[in-house]
């Protein structure tokens, strides 16, 4: 089994959750931000109790940025077995993960959603409007 939980400053990790819940009507993942958890630590010790509780369980944490308090804290869980933290969560990272079956190596899959996740990212101006073909947007 494999469960989704993201963590964050202020409350992006919990509209993060509610734009997946909107999207695949269901919970796809838990979230915890700093703006209701107050210190990465409270949020670090929630999950820890977790995964303590769930040795088969593999965690997959998603923070917001590298470097944060919130993704330093996160790093310890990776001294458990079950634990794969990832930063720089963003909502088509958060889906794949949610939809793609088990079975893919959890190191591999991770890879390959975050180059998905990259390949994704778009940036737009009159000159990229004016330059590109429309069939090349869309």
């Amino acid at each position: 089994m494999r469960k989704i939980i993201l963590a964050s400053h202020g409350s992006l990790a919990e509209g993060m959750q509610s734009a997946v819940d909107m999207i695949l009507r269901t919970k796809g993942c838990e979230a915890y931000g700093l703006d209701t958890y107050h210190e990465p630590e409270q949020i670090y010790a929630i999950i820890e109790a977790q995964v303590q509780a769930e040795p088969d369980t593999q965690f997959i944490v998603m923070t917001d940025i590298n470097g944060g308090s919130v993704q330093n804290q996160m790093l310890h869980l990776c001294n458990y077995p079950n634990v794969y933290v990832q930063t720089g969560m963003c909502l088509s990272m958060v889906l794949e993960t949610i939809l793609t079956p088990e079975g893919e190596a959890l190191e591999v899959m991770m890879e390959r959603i975050c180059k998905t996740s990259a390949e994704n990212m778009l940036g737009c101006c009159a000159k990229t409007m004016t330059d590109t073909q429309e069939e090349e947007l869309w």
